[in-house]
């Protein structure tokens, strides 16, 4: 138990913010667009902006729960890891599966753990099935029951406060996607723009002044140019930074974490009995149009489940870690 605690007061004590390397600004505006490092003062403007961006990030990182252990052996037991993994054989299948994991162990070859986030997709699901009152057995009761799917293993680490600056730096990075997506929604808007605005001048070039549909037109023709104009500045270098820095300083509104505590049964049912395990998920929400749901859980894995990997199934389209 003191261990335990210990490991926990280690991953719950928020990171210091590191000095604003330029490199690290650099990479952040790549991230979201090349383009805004053609804005005049890009870095300097950055700096407060990376600097909330990282100290929301540290905050979000401590919420985490402490590393539990994923392993073959510890699946029986480990209420978490029951609860992601059908089978022993399936852990070490996901363990071995990551190329990430499999490069950290060859390069750390005195290592026989390291620390790392598993990352799934979890949801309950209603089903119907039986449940043992007394003497008396019910059919067909209603059930709640934790499904999770494409797990993956990301993020690998030496330890817990190595991890720690990985998951910022992770959430620093997915807080510069959310601003490449706004970009690209731009840049697609004004293709379309363009298209409609050429097919209307077109129409309007080989109309006469005289026909009724000139006037109309017209107007359709200068409505279309002073939309597209404004959507070619909301696409200039310093229009491009302003989204970024809104995106690093207003990181709720499109990125959150979101904690869950389930009791369940050895089936993985949502229980009340004395027995059942209490487990707890975090879901990480990113906004791309609509919330990207993925749950991770920060794990400390083991060099003697990396086997030799085999077929395994599709896994994740999207990683968010």
């Amino acid at each position: 138990m003191k261990l335990w605690n210990a490991l926990r007061a280690v991953f719950t004590r928020e990171p210091a913010a590191p000095a604003c390397d330029p490199a690290l600004l650099t990479a952040l505006a790549d991230s979201a667009n090349p383009r805004i490092k053609l804005a005049s003062r890009y870095l300097a403007r950055l700096q407060n902006a990376y600097a909330i961006a990282h100290s929301w990030s540290g905050r979000i990182v401590m919420q985490l729960p402490a590393p539990v252990e994923l392993s073959s052996r510890s699946w029986s037991q480990e209420a978490h890891t029951h609860a992601a993994f059908g089978t022993a054989e399936s852990v070490q299948e996901t363990i071995s599966y990551s190329e990430e994991v499999r490069n950290w162990f060859a390069q750390n070859p005195l290592a026989d753990h390291a620390y790392a986030v598993l990352i799934m997709q979890s949801q309950l699901q209603q089903r119907y099935g039986m449940e043992i009152c007394g003497d008396n057995i019910r059919q067909d009761v209603a059930q709640q029951v934790l499904v999770c799917r494409g797990q993956q293993i990301s993020q690998v680490a030496g330890s817990i406060a190595e991890l720690q600056e990985k998951l910022i730096s992770r959430l620093l990075r997915l807080l510069a996607s959310n601003a490449a997506w706004h970009i690209e929604a731009r840049e697609q808007f004004k293709r379309q723009l363009e298209t409609e605005l050429n097919e209307v001048r077109m129409s309007w070039r080989y109309c006469k002044p005289t026909e009724p549909r000139y006037a109309g037109l017209t107007q359709e023709v200068e409505k279309l140019s002073a939309e597209f104009s404004a959507c070619r500045s909301a696409l200039e270098p310093d229009a491009l930074l302003a989204l970024l820095e809104t995106s690093l300083t207003d990181a709720n509104s499109h990125l959150k974490l979101e904690i869950q505590s389930l009791k369940l049964d050895k089936m993985g049912v949502q229980s009340q009995a004395e027995d059942a395990a209490e487990i707890t998920l975090c879901h990480v929400l990113a906004e791309r149009g609509q919330w990207l749901d993925r749950c991770i859980l920060p794990v400390k894995i083991l060099r003697s489940d990396v086997i030799q990997p085999k077929d395994f199934s599709q896994r994740l389209d999207e990683v968010l870690f």
